[in-house]
């Protein structure tokens, strides 16, 4: 089956944070720079998919190890908590994070195959703390909110995670007993993944809090 090019296209978005912060030509830090790691894991991740593919090499592996670049994501957010409490949380989240992804996937699912465990969990925690991050900064912020690197970072994230979880579901339904109707959700995910990566840019374009 050929590739739709909103596929290629949607996963090239992945790269537009680390294209803006280069262009923006500023030190990236702190949560930002955290982020800008995982894009960058993820951009090494769908290289690594194409070559294996071109190759006749199954590549389904790779998409759980980028998964678990979660973890990533997790701590960055953790910077951009407002209260000591709230940081540590996240951090000790972050190591769980990685310890029961293990586990779920070692036990539960099968690296030649979707997740049906390990990639569910962490794209469903990985939601819940860029939403709560959002959530959270949001109701304490007396300002613009459309000014915050955290406000479009944390936005584009949890609806990259919120996709990713819905597409989870999806794909576990439909893999093997409707291929066409799974092509065209996730042509239908790969455009919401171009909104996504394109506010984590502009995220990053904005200037950072000290």
């Amino acid at each position: 089956m050929r590739i739709p090019l909103i596929i290629y296209l949607g996963a090239a978005a992945e790269a537009a944070p680390l294209i803006a912060a280069a262009a923006v030509r500023r030190r990236q830090r702190g949560a930002r720079l955290w982020v800008l790691a995982w894009c960058g894991a993820l951009v090494f991740a769908d290289g690594l998919q194409l070559w294996l593919a071109l190759h006749g090499v199954r590549n389904i592996w790779v998409g759980y190890v980028a998964t678990a670049a979660g973890a990533l994501v997790l701590w960055g957010l953790a910077l951009w908590q407002t209260s000591a409490t709230e940081r540590l949380t996240l951090q000790v989240t972050t190591v769980l994070f990685l310890v029961v992804w293990v586990v779920l996937t070692l036990t539960l699912d099968d690296t030649s195959d979707l997740s049906r465990a390990g990639n569910p969990m962490a794209n469903t925690v990985c939601l819940l703390a860029a939403a709560w991050t959002l959530l959270a900064r949001s109701v304490r912020l007396r300002g613009d909110l459309l000014a915050h690197d955290w406000f479009w970072v944390s936005a584009g994230l949890a609806l990259y995670f919120g996709l990713w979880s819905a597409m989870d579901l999806m794909r576990a339904l439909l893999f093997g007993h409707d291929m066409a109707l799974m092509v065209r959700l996730q042509e239908v995910g790969f455009v919401l993944n171009i909104v996504a990566f394109l506010a984590i840019a502009w995220g990053v374009t904005c200037p950072a809090e000290t």
